[in-house]
């Protein structure tokens, strides 16, 4: 579908990065774009959800979800460059989640050397690894207003570009991160290619994002926030476990991930008619239980897998 255009916007095509080209597949959805979809804003971290989308496929062999087609690379590059971060302090409520979930597996990583974050944003994640020991920690993030806000304890090893292979030393790392970004990736064979090569032997991979099989996205449907513009693959338990298999990674554990947000965040994240939605997001806002925090299954999963103990790349 090379050169289709939708609204003004050249796209391009997508294949089942599981199944490849051969792949047959059922559409789930119509594209919801219109003329404003290319905006900063839209392509900015936790923003509202606000259904704006590609056309949805889901692969009959695999199950794998994707947006197909989808703007050019060069087109979200410059997108993902100039969006803004607005979510400080939501932020700081993420990097407690994935510093749990890492600790949890820190007893694999035997030298706390280097760690990398795919997606870093402003670096808050990063500080948290330096808490946990980790003696020297690394970031690849597109968004120059993220780099730039950046806590001076992380702001130089943030490296602001796409992640890519070549950026990093083959078996460089300890562990390699990325929190509520592979969906975004357009080739994320290639990314996990690039993540085998910069990790060393026998060291690890946690992967958070968006779980297209959980209850909540499923009973949602075309209203759930993970139906959105931003999102190329949408994975479930079982594809990300395959993707990561086929990468020849040993996957260790797939697990749902309990977020803890506070109640008005909550509440900027649901279904709800935009009226409602910012009247009752403005008083949470404003008001002590709308300070409260909630700690539940949204409908996120985690992925935890080692290298290869071999130093023969991919």
């Amino acid at each position: 579908m090379p050169g289709v255009e939708t609204d003004g916007h050249r796209m391009i095509a997508t294949t089942c990065a599981i199944c490849g080209d051969a792949a047959e597949e059922t559409e789930f959805y119509g594209e919801t774009l219109g003329h404003d979809a290319a905006t900063f804003d839209r392509f900015s971290a936790r923003r509202s959800p606000d259904r704006v989308h590609y056309r949805i496929v889901e692969c009959r062999g695999c199950r794998l979800l994707r947006s197909d087609p989808i703007f050019q690379d060069g087109e979200l590059a410059r997108l993902y460059a100039g969006s803004t971060v607005t979510c400080t302090t939501e932020a700081e409520f993420a990097g407690r989640t994935y510093a749990e979930y890492l600790s949890q597996w820190l007893p694999l990583v035997p030298e706390k050397d280097r760690l990398l974050e795919i997606g870093c944003g402003h670096g808050f994640f990063l500080e948290r690894a330096l808490d946990l020991g980790f003696r020297e920690v690394y970031g690849v993030e597109p968004s120059r207003h993220a780099v730039e806000i950046a806590s001076p304890r992380v702001r130089g090893n943030i490296r602001n570009d796409l992640f890519r292979d070549g950026l990093f030393p083959p078996g460089y790392f300890d562990v390699v991160c990325a929190f509520q970004v592979f969906d975004h990736m357009t080739r994320p064979n290639d990314v996990l290619d690039a993540c085998r090569r910069v990790l060393r032997p026998g060291g690890i991979a946690l992967f958070i994002n968006h779980d297209a099989g959980a209850w909540t996205n499923r009973l949602l449907g075309e209203r759930s926030p993970i139906i959105d513009v931003e999102h190329i693959y949408l994975y479930n338990r079982d594809t990300m476990r395959r993707i990561f298999f086929k990468h020849g990674f040993d996957v260790l554990s797939v697990f749902p991930v309990k977020n803890r947000y506070p109640l008005y965040y909550w509440g900027q994240m649901a279904p709800l008619p935009a009226v409602l939605k910012g009247r009752l997001v403005q008083y949470l806002r404003r008001s002590r239980f709308g300070q409260r925090t909630l700690s539940w299954q949204a409908g996120n999963l985690g992925l935890i897998a080692r290298a290869p103990r071999t130093e023969e790349s991919p």
